[in-house]
């Protein structure tokens, strides 16, 4: 009996191990089906690119040959010389107009001084700051205008170029600084690397305030002190926010870098199949954040996707980890681990074919516990906080990165 069971088993292996070599013959065979499928999609849509980008040209060179009236390039032409003498007009003054104690005007380096402070004075000081402040206006308007009209009809470069960036908020832009196409029978690879660049909008802050302040004069000596202290603050922080912005900027190259060298050294080969897509897109862009996503995706027989997102705190010029949200003590990682556990029993309950390593026991070390440091994490348009895991990081490979919606009425209390 003991020899019949042992032979019993032994036949099981058999058929298991048959049963295995099968079903790896038909995965093969489905990739190779499902390749073939894809190159021949890839090929129509390169034809359907090719064509594109024919009438693309073409409507481009209809665009260039359009001609700038001259009685239109005359009048611009006459705009930009006025603008830049009344520029040099106000470079000369270089100060404000005050009155001295005979009554005459002068010029004066290094501020207002004001001997007699009556009203009329005052009055006088006013009528001539909204003066320099329209013609501060007069020259910018008639610069963009000239910018907007005349740049297009130069060359095809500098229009492709201003069509090209893509603004992404009112402080910072996303930039693609470099672009890596790669076409073969086995390798492709579509690639964007982004830069995040800031705007210098202190000047224009400045000219705002000098238009309110032209207009009330009569502020105390505490406030003063306050904008000067503001003023150094805001220093500071622009500092800070752009070493930030070249930390992420180095991190981001560094990154990419890496990848398009090891898919070129693949492709180089030639012995597999290998795939790389890398782009960007900002998920958050509010008064006080700003985030950028970097999706990366790798195919090499089977895919994997990957992200990294950099946040920016817009007050402090900081980049946070998710830690940097919360007051010390808080105890937000529970609170937002037992939140997304309770979300992943949820979806498994509502359909029996979502799994994510929660109270699973087959292979205990696999489940999700607790949020890393480093955390993917990003603010949605209603202020809730939207938590992202890798492929393979919380649920098996079919099921793909996964996002987790945290309402803000859970962490609400422990924000910072």
């Amino acid at each position: 009996m003991e020899r019949g069971i042992r032979e019993e088993q032994k036949s099981v292996r058999e058929i298991l191990f048959d049963a295995e070599k099968k079903r790896k013959r038909f995965t093969v065979i489905c990739w190779k089906a499902a390749e073939r499928q894809v190159m021949g999609m890839k090929e129509q849509e390169n034809r359907d690119y090719r064509d594109m980008e024919e009438r693309l040209s073409a409507a481009r060179e209809d665009y260039q040959k359009i001609p700038v009236p001259e009685e239109m390039r005359a009048r611009l032409e006459d705009g930009i010389a006025r603008a830049e003498k009344e520029k040099e007009l106000e470079r000369t003054e270089e100060g404000q107009r005050t009155r001295d104690g005979s009554g005459e005007w002068k010029l004066e380096r290094g501020g207002m001084e004001m001997k007699n402070r009556s009203w009329e004075d005052k009055r006088e000081l006013r009528h001539h700051k909204r003066k320099m402040i329209g013609f501060r206006i007069t020259a910018a308007v008639a610069a963009a205008a000239a910018v907007l009209v005349i740049l297009p009809n130069t060359g095809a470069g500098a229009a492709h170029a201003m069509g090209a960036l893509p603004v992404v908020g009112k402080l910072f832009q996303a930039v693609t600084f470099r672009d890596y196409q790669y076409e073969s029978d086995r390798f492709d690879a579509d690639v964007e690397v982004p830069q995040i660049r800031v705007d210098d909008m202190a000047n224009e802050a400045a000219d705002t305030d000098g238009m309110g302040s032209g207009s009330n004069t009569a502020r105390g000596d505490a406030e003063t002190t306050d904008s000067a202290s503001d003023g150094q603050s805001g220093e500071k922080s622009s500092d800070q926010m752009q070493e930030t912005v070249e930390q992420i900027n180095f991190d981001i190259e560094k990154v990419t870098n890496q990848l398009i060298e090891e898919f070129q050294e693949s492709a180089d080969l030639g012995e597999s199949y290998g795939s790389l897509d890398i782009h960007h897109e900002t998920v958050t862009d509010n008064d006080k954040y700003f985030t950028l996503k970097l999706s990366l995706y790798r195919g090499a027989g089977s895919g994997f996707q990957s992200y990294k997102f950099y946040t920016i705190d817009k007050k402090t010029g900081k980049q946070l980890q998710i830690g940097d949200l919360f007051r010390e003590g808080s105890n937000y990682n529970e609170t937002l681990s037992e939140n997304i556990k309770e979300q992943m029993r949820a979806r498994m309950a509502e359909d029996e074919m979502n799994m994510y390593w929660v109270d699973y026991d087959e292979v205990a070390e696999w489940n999700f516990e607790r949020l890393k440091a480093d955390q993917n994490f990003y603010f949605d348009g209603t202020g809730n906080l939207v938590i992202v895991f890798d492929e393979y990081e919380v649920a098996p490979g079919y099921m793909g990165a996964q996002e987790f919606t945290v309402e803000r009425e859970v962490f609400e209390g422990l924000l910072k």
